[in-house]
């Protein structure tokens, strides 16, 4: 099994377990009801934002299937099958947005609770009708109503846990690539014969030329899955090539000439890097200022605002080029 698969059905089997512990705990230690702070709520949503979309939905259909078996919480009938639709429905769409899309975490994670408590009305909905009226539990409405504690600790809870699991996992996920690996990389750009050289799992996966960023924006926008975990070698890292590389997921940056602004940035975000010679920042090629894709991120911090200036400022120069 791949090294990330099986780091996920590990992850999968912890967030299952936190499922079935969180809402015993808060229940018997505190008598907190499990409708007021909505406790399994939180590990399936954690499984699948950081996880995917397969792995969410497994866990929103065993975690209130064996919460149910070992803790009779929740009751067999009828909240367990509207809990599992509930519960798998959350997972996936969390997954699936930000792990298949890349969608914003908090996109994610609003529109995976929203189809989550969709999910509870249909599942409500249907049992009511087969009962002929006669359920005797909470409608949508009251359950909504009851659960507002649980939606604020999930929208305050959840992204911060997700932020810093997701740093950690790019700092410490993948190995540093050996020094004859960094040796070869920076041979090949001296040579002339590439501009950019990208290294995962202790080899050369991707190699390519041209000039600025653009062979780094090519990349992230067709083939993002390489710089995912890699190192990447290149001739010139500067604040918008770093923001490139933090969108892609690179673990690891050398940059044969690296500016003070890309050094910080990185360092900030944590990400391992290092240079052959830094500078103060990156001139244009006429030399007569600051690179003009430096400058459309001079005084941005958010990387997914900084490509879209980047990419608009590519467009615009590749333009007057021709």
């Amino acid at each position: 099994m791949p090294k990330r698969a099986s780091y996920n059905v590990a992850l999968t089997g912890l967030f299952v377990a936190i499922g079935l512990i969180l809402p015993w705990f808060t229940s018997h230690a505190f008598a907190i009801p499990g409708t007021l702070l909505l406790p399994m709520h939180i590990p399936v949503l954690l499984c699948g934002l950081l996880c995917g979309p397969v792995c969410g939905a497994l866990a929103g259909i065993a975690t209130p299937a064996l919460s149910c078996f070992f803790t009779q919480m929740p009751s067999l009938y009828p909240m367990l099958p509207i809990m599992a639709v509930q519960l798998t429905a959350m997972g996936f769409v969390g997954g699936f947005l930000r792990k298949k899309l890349r969608a914003p975490l908090y996109v994610a994670l609003l529109a995976a609770a929203v189809c989550g408590w969709v999910m509870y009305g249909l599942g409500f909905a249907s049992l009511m009708l087969a009962s002929g009226g006669t359920l005797k539990i909470l409608s949508v409405t009251g359950a909504l109503t009851q659960g507002l504690p649980g939606m604020a600790v999930q929208l305050t809870l959840i992204p911060a846990l997700v932020a810093a699991v997701e740093r950690y996992r790019r700092a410490g996920s993948a190995e540093a690539p050996s020094p004859e690996l960094i040796s070869e990389a920076r041979r090949l750009i001296k040579s002339g014969e590439v501009s950019c050289v990208v290294i995962r799992e202790g080899a050369i996966i991707h190699t390519a030329d041209g000039r600025g960023v653009k062979p780094l924006l090519e990349l992230y926008n067709n083939e993002p899955e390489k710089l995912k975990d890699s190192c990447v070698v290149d001739k010139i890292i500067g604040k918008a090539a770093a923001m490139i590389l933090i969108l892609g997921g690179s673990a690891s940056v050398f940059g044969e000439v690296m500016s003070v602004s890309a050094r910080d940035y990185l360092t900030k975000r944590g990400i391992r890097h290092n240079f052959g010679r830094c500078v103060d920042v990156i001139t244009a090629r006429d030399k007569t200022g600051i690179c003009p894709i430096e400058k459309s991120v001079l005084t941005v911090d958010d990387p997914k605002e900084g490509i879209v200036n980047i990419t608009q400022t590519v467009n615009r120069l590749m333009r007057r080029v021709i």
